[in-house]
């Protein structure tokens, strides 16, 4: 420890803590990242939550226009989202790549297959949700949705490589 005002070691002007022990840069980055990955994929699983309430409300009839095929199909990618979060405390780069190859295969496929869908409702926009244009406020759901899947998988690909960079030197 310091001392501001107390004795000093003679001969030492304080320069000499480079032989001390640093947190390797892995670490570092790891501990900066994590928080990011995680509210990413928190963010996902509340969109989630809203798809389904919007999936189940539309096959009970409360909702129109009723839940499509790819919508259903997404909601699917709220598992690869726990195997994300799961993975973050200790470390598992196991369940980090089914986060990351699960978000492609039930996350991004099933949002590109939405945004083509689309297209021709885009043109025509009979169906309204809450006063508004339903082609409009599915485009913003894929918009979001799309968002927070390519920060997860950015996150998601450097805590791996951070993870699995042991033994590397600083410069």
């Amino acid at each position: 420890m310091a001392s501001r005002g107390g004795k000093h070691v003679i001969g030492s002007d304080g320069s000499d803590f480079l032989h001390r022990e640093r947190v390797a840069d892995h670490y570092l980055a790891s501990a900066k990242m994590k928080t990011t990955a995680k509210q990413c994929m928190v963010g996902h699983l509340v969109l989630v939550a809203l798809v389904l309430s919007h999936a189940l409300l539309g096959q009970l009839g409360f909702l129109e226009p009723p839940a499509k095929i790819w919508e259903k199909i997404w909601i699917l990618s709220a598992i690869p989202a726990l195997f994300g979060i799961q993975s973050l405390p200790r470390n598992k780069v196991n369940h980090m790549n089914g986060f990351f190859y699960g978000v492609i295969v039930l996350g991004l496929l099933p949002l590109c297959w939405g945004v083509v869908d689309l297209v021709p409702e885009l043109r025509t926009a009979t169906l309204f949700m809450f006063g508004y244009p339903a082609v409009y406020i599915y485009y913003t759901g894929i918009a979001v949705g799309a968002v927070l899947h390519v920060l997860g998988l950015y996150y998601s690909r450097k805590l791996v490589e951070a993870w699995t960079a042991k033994g590397q030197k600083r410069q």
